[in-house]
């Protein structure tokens, strides 16, 4: 399912510094997002196939994590839950809906 998100979620994006130093990051794992899947660990995210090396990974809210590439490209998971959470890209515009993935 395709959402909007409001400017000020892009906000908070832009705004995270700083890596977060979580021992338990819940955004970490591997999500289905219906027209894509991707995977997320503190130095590499999958998607698509797509093997790219992170940068950081930040808690920008108490439910919500930015994180950004070693490309310069980030994205943010809102509404993180431990079996859910929605996916965001500040440059495409495409919001997700994604469920985690069991191994």
């Amino acid at each position: 399912m395709r959402l909007k998100f409001s400017a000020a979620c892009i906000v908070a994006l832009a705004c995270a510094s700083g890596a977060m130093a979580e021992t338990n990051v819940p955004v970490f794992g591997k999500w289905d997002c219906e027209i894509m899947h991707f995977s997320l660990d503190g130095s590499t995210y999958v998607v698509s196939g797509q093997k790219i090396n992170v940068k950081s990974v930040e808690k920008i809210a108490d439910d919500a994590w930015g994180a950004e590439m070693t490309d310069g490209y980030r994205f943010a998971m809102f509404d993180v839950t431990a079996d859910s959470l929605i996916w965001h890209s500040p440059a495409s515009g495409d919001t997700f809906e994604c469920k985690r993935l069991n191994d």
